[in-house]
């Protein structure tokens, strides 16, 4: 059942945006959403978010009107102008989580790969100085990879040769492309080098590893100086930033004060109940950009 609902929503929002997507090819989007391991296709995504965006605005607009009335004592010209800014927000908001999702998958297993690579480079090497071929490497750690942004490109290298038909370094080039790790595709290049040469591809992934450790140190202290700020920002954003406000429209209620039709009681409202859980909701997103993916 909810197979089917997903297929009837996707055939849908085709048909509904099939054109205008066929036409959103924004190149730095779509190479940000190849690279993010999203399963569907980019034209049924972007249908998706057209379709999403239109429904929400439509919704948006019928709970604004609905609700404006009885929540706020708006005069006819700021009851319209409140009601489409609210549909206006609220379908921008639709849209740039859509826009930011592929931004925020890629950023994910770019932070998978890069925390774990080391690894995994060190393990083709132990491999490679046994005399293993190069398919064989990636078929071993396609089965023994823990991590899945690592295990996913490597099982698409391994069913490229095996499914596809293609040539190992066509494979290695066309993983390159679906990587978001910048260290990942330089290692991959690398070995598409060298299988070309037919070099000597132990040598290689041992520098790699060594290099790689140290990348990895310098990202870490990096990483612990970001945390230190971030620690003071939240004490200055979260924690006294409100208490500030509070004050402030507590002594503005005194005086009456009206801002865009708003009384202070209103204003304090929407700092407590809309404005601190989405501050917090940004200072996570932020927070897990910054922290280096689980080991």
């Amino acid at each position: 059942m909810k197979q089917e609902r997903i297929s009837f929503v996707t055939a849908l929002s085709y048909k509904m945006f099939g054109k205008i997507t066929r036409r959103f090819t924004f190149g730095a989007f779509k190479d940000v959403y190849q690279r993010s391991g999203i399963r569907s296709s980019y034209e049924i995504y972007v249908a998706h978010m057209f379709f999403a965006s239109s429904t929400a605005f439509v919704s948006a607009l019928v709970v604004g009107a609905l609700l404006h009335r009885p929540l706020f004592s708006l005069t006819s010209p700021w009851y319209y102008v409140a009601v489409l800014s609210f549909s206006y927000i609220v379908t921008m908001t639709v849209s740039i989580a859509f826009i930011m999702y592929p931004v925020h998958r890629q950023g994910q297993r770019k932070r998978g790969i890069d925390a774990n690579l080391v690894y995994t480079a060190g393990y083709m090497g132990v491999l490679s100085a046994g005399g293993i071929p190069i398919e064989r490497i990636f078929e071993r750690v396609a089965d023994v990879e823990q991590h899945a942004p690592i295990r996913t490109l490597t099982q698409r290298l391994i069913t490229n040769i095996k499914m596809f038909g293609l040539d190992v370094s066509s494979s290695l080039r066309d993983i390159t492309l679906h990587s978001p790790s910048e260290a990942f595709s330089k290692l991959l290049t690398g070995i598409t080098n060298t299988v070309k040469t037919s070099g000597d591809l132990t040598s290689l992934l041992t520098f790699e590893t060594e290099r790689l450790l140290h990348a990895k140190r310098e990202q870490l202290k990096k990483t612990l100086g970001t945390l230190t700020v971030l620690g003071e920002v939240y004490i200055t954003a979260i924690v006294m930033g409100p208490i500030v406000f509070i004050v402030m429209l507590t002594i503005l209620s005194i005086m009456g004060n009206i801002v865009f039709g708003l009384s202070p009681a209103e204003q304090l409202n929407l700092l407590v109940f809309f404005g601190l859980p989405a501050v917090s909701a940004v200072f996570i997103v932020v927070l897990n950009s910054v922290l280096p993916g689980e080991e």
